[in-house]
């Protein structure tokens, strides 16, 4: 018998059209949204549709961070940006396709009200989103995001402890220590845009450089843990 049942629901799963990288705009209007239509979006789950040329994964991060600040919960995205694709992949969210068919728009301004008291079906899950650091990491710092994913959006400089409990994203040169998966999480990934990194360590399973390989150094990396060894793959 299978211990495993393919359910479909028809819970509501919204989509956030994105047109601009101005994080300024998106915090406002998204809080706005979120204020406005509290009894529908909170804790629901958002798909991304990136649409802006300009959005970067960077920005991304940053969008993720604003809809955690308003109990929304990003769960995957929509572009045609490889950046952003492979940004998605490596923090856990979904791809998913073009949208199949128009849906309604609910605008910031707008304030819906459901008819009844609806119990939502989210209300009880708890989410973590990435701990994001927005500066360069100095020698002989020590940054830690637990029971979470990082984000990492500067510099890392090389005496640098990088640790996390889940995975870690780079989107800058790494020169320092990166330890993902603290916990024992052998699922962790590491993905550094410029790599030149002093140690790397999923799970407890290590790889220390006294010379970083010409074939890693200033690539862009993606390691994970296979068969209880670090593979390491350019990107």
């Amino acid at each position: 018998m299978n211990k495993i049942e393919v359910i479909t629901q028809t819970e509501a799963l919204y989509t956030l059209r994105v047109l601009t990288n101005n994080t300024d705009v998106l915090v406002e209007e998204i809080n706005l949204l979120a204020r406005n239509n509290k009894a529908q979006f909170q804790h629901a789950p958002v798909i991304l549709e990136i649409e802006s040329r300009n959005f970067q994964a960077n920005d991304l991060a940053v969008l993720i961070e604003i809809l955690a600040q308003n109990e929304m919960v990003a769960v995957g995205i929509r572009s045609r940006k490889q950046e952003l694709i492979d940004f998605s992949k490596f923090s856990g969210l979904a791809v998913f396709g073009k949208s199949l068919s128009p849906s309604s728009k609910i605008k910031a301004q707008e304030v819906q009200q459901p008819a009844t008291d609806v119990p939502n079906p989210h209300q009880d899950k708890t989410y973590q989103a990435p701990k994001i650091i927005t500066n360069k990491v100095y020698s002989f710092q020590q940054v830690i995001a637990s029971d979470r994913d990082l984000v990492l959006l500067e510099r890392v400089k090389s005496g640098a402890d990088i640790m996390s409990f889940g995975s870690i994203s780079a989107y800058k040169e790494v020169q320092g220590s990166l330890f993902a998966g603290i916990q024992g999480d052998e699922k962790a990934t590491i993905f550094v845009q410029k790599f030149n990194a002093e140690l790397v360590s999923i799970a407890g399973v290590y790889k220390k450089f006294d010379v970083v390989p010409t074939k890693l150094y200033a690539r862009s990396v993606m390691i994970d843990l296979v068969n209880d060894q670090l593979r390491f793959q350019i990107i």
